[in-house]
């Protein structure tokens, strides 16, 4: 069962301010501006709003916790400027509390935090941010910043910056029934090869945010247990409704590894805001 860790709110800020950073060796829009035409088929890169100020909010449908995502900033990762994703606590209704609990938040099931070459196993650490890129062929995480325990102050969290190796592809455009894509694949020490593939484009959806059609991407996880040959998939795939213009509306996944009960969690859309004019 995974662990939720509690911290006034005056803390976290603290924290945060200890551990941010100004933008460092920025350079040009990442290609956001050479995106296609809107007539081209497909659910195409600019039909997925990440203009700075977009948010979302989602909500678990049997437990009604709330958090929010909000593209704000940008960073320098690898010589390429990427815009941030900060990801919020999660509600939990008791005052001057902030929730830490990890949220697999839409991608790849909470493969992030690794200890040398595998992942670690058994605690999801939260992520606080992502960092991605955008062109008309895909939108790219190549790093996050994760909460972890400060061992110098036991009962307190710092934030760690952090790179994927390889980055992950999330969304390959266009997005088409039929389409499969690799989001990211690990050979070093126990194999992981985790796959997006389209499975409709005409699915109506109602969440509290009003009703849409989407495009439904299943993603899978292969996990190998030796480096042999042999793997077993890693099973019911996460599950993610995705809409022209609006962004992921509602996702499924379930909070598992290798060993353990499978438990689903269903996050709907309950809010979003878009700047207008969406000149993304």
């Amino acid at each position: 069962m995974r662990s939720r860790i509690f911290l006034p709110k005056t803390i976290i800020f603290f924290l945060l301010l200890l551990c941010s950073c100004g933008d460092e060796g920025l350079i040009d829009p990442h290609g956001e501006t050479t995106l296609p035409p809107p007539e081209t088929r497909g659910f195409q890169a600019i039909d997925l709003p990440t203009a700075p100020g977009s948010a979302w909010t989602y909500r678990n449908v049997d437990t009604n916790q709330e958090f929010t995502v909000r593209v704000e900033g940008t960073r320098d990762i690898s010589g390429t400027t990427h815009r941030q994703l900060t990801i919020s606590e999660l509600t939990t209704g008791e005052p001057d509390q902030f929730s830490v609990e990890a949220v697999d938040h839409l991608a790849a099931n909470a493969y992030y935090l690794r200890i040398e070459t595998e992942f670690f196993d058994g605690f999801s650490f939260p992520i606080f941010a992502t960092y991605f890129s955008k062109t008309h062929r895909a939108l790219t995480e190549s790093a996050f910043d994760m909460y972890l325990p400060d061992f110098d102050n036991p009962g307190f969290l710092s934030i760690s910056h952090r790179k994927h190796f390889p980055p992950r592809r999330l969304w390959d455009f266009p997005l088409e029934v039929g389409k499969e894509w690799v989001v990211f694949e690990k050979t070093a020490g126990i194999p992981v090869t985790v796959t997006r593939y389209v499975v409709s484009d005409n699915e109506r959806v109602t969440v509290p945010a009003g009703s849409y059609t989407t495009y439904v991407v299943h993603e899978e996880v292969v996990y190998g247990d030796s480096p042999e040959p042999s793997v077993f998939l890693i099973s019911p795939p996460a599950i993610y409704w995705i809409a022209p213009a609006v962004g992921v509306v509602q996702y499924r996944y379930s909070r598992y590894r290798a060993v353990d009960e499978p438990l689903s969690q269903t996050f709907a859309l309950k809010s979003v805001h878009l700047p207008a004019p969406n000149a993304d």
